[in-house]
C-alpha cells in the first residue's frame, strides 16, 4: 500500500514515491518522499504510539 500526503504544490493528497520512514530530531516518526504527479518532495509527520 502506498502512502498518501498531502502535496502543497498539486493542492491534493497524493502518493508518495520512494517514501521512507525517518525519524525527526525530536524523536518523532515521518514518512519522506516525492509526489507521485510532480515530483516535489513530502514530508508526513505520524502519529506517535
Amino acid at each position: 500500500m502506498a502512502e498518501m500526503a498531502y502535496c502543497v504544490k498539486c493542492r491534493a493528497k497524493t502518493e508518495m514515491v520512494d517514501a521512507e520512514r525517518v525519524t525527526m530530531k525530536n524523536g518523532r516518526p515521518a514518512m519522506k518522499g516525492k509526489c507521485a504527479k510532480c515530483g516535489t518532495g513530502m514530508y508526513k509527520i505520524l502519529p506517535t504510539k
